[in-house]
């Protein structure tokens, strides 16, 4: 799994709703890890998140197309 692949796995979780601890337990990391990457996406403002996962599907998508 690519580090991209897994900082976005990361933040769709957490825009989920699922806690820091479970979400490291899920990708086998640190949860100070997965908090600074969560906080960088804008945890834990659950909108911010889910606007970071929506701009990265678009993205994902334009590209494909």
């Amino acid at each position: 799994m690519s580090e991209n692949t897994a900082t976005q796995m990361i933040v769709t979780m957490l825009a989920e709703g699922n806690p820091v601890w479970f979400v490291a337990a899920m990708v086998n990391m640190r949860s100070h890890d997965v908090y600074q990457i969560g906080r960088a996406a804008g945890y834990p403002d659950k909108t911010k998140l889910r606007r970071a996962v929506w701009s990265h599907q678009n993205r994902t998508r334009r590209l494909a197309a």
